[in-house]
């Protein structure tokens, strides 16, 4: 063999052993796995999670629904001794008083008022104002110290119509 083959042999070995070398001793391909591996941690981390928040919240609703067995029983293990220990006439007045309570609230209840009931508030119609108005453009607050100032009605510049506009005039 000539040399220019050798060489050329020698460079090709090298260039694939160098690029083998790089690839298995390469720190990105280590701290990929590293993240892969963290990565299925953390996954397997928050599965885990979820299944005991799962099994919190139906032992939470299991003991719920015992809890309103039990008291469901209580009321019926009462209602039966009342029925058996009470006369009539104590198990009559009984319901009628709890039928009362239930249906009737302490205090009665009324829409709630757009005004202070004992005093002018701020949601009064009158509030701030010194004297009622007359018609609907006189003034409001009249001072004897001050003339009363003079409102006129808002101009309705709509219906007044300018001869002067030379946009209305036919061309």
């Amino acid at each position: 063999m000539d040399t220019l083959t050798t060489h050329l042999l020698t460079f090709l070995a090298g260039l694939i052993l160098g690029a083998g070398l790089l690839y298995w001793l390469m720190p990105a391909r280590r701290q990929g796995s590293r993240l892969i591996r963290e990565r299925d941690e953390a996954r397997n981390a928050l599965n885990q999670y979820r299944d005991r928040v799962d099994h919190h919240f139906l032992e939470t609703a299991d003991l719920v629904n015992e809890l309103t067995q039990t008291y469901r029983s209580v009321h019926q293990h009462l209602s039966r001794g009342a029925r058996s220990l009470c006369s009539e006439a104590g198990r009559k007045k009984a319901a009628a008083k709890s039928l009362d309570a239930a249906h009737e609230p302490e205090t009665p209840l009324s829409q709630p008022l757009d005004y202070a009931p004992k005093a002018q508030g701020t949601l009064s119609e009158d509030f701030g104002l010194q004297k009622q108005a007359e018609g609907p453009f006189s003034p409001v607050n009249t001072d004897e110290e001050t003339p009363a100032a003079v409102v006129e009605p808002p101009r309705d510049y709509a219906d007044v119509r300018d001869d002067n506009d030379e946009s209305d005039r036919p061309r």
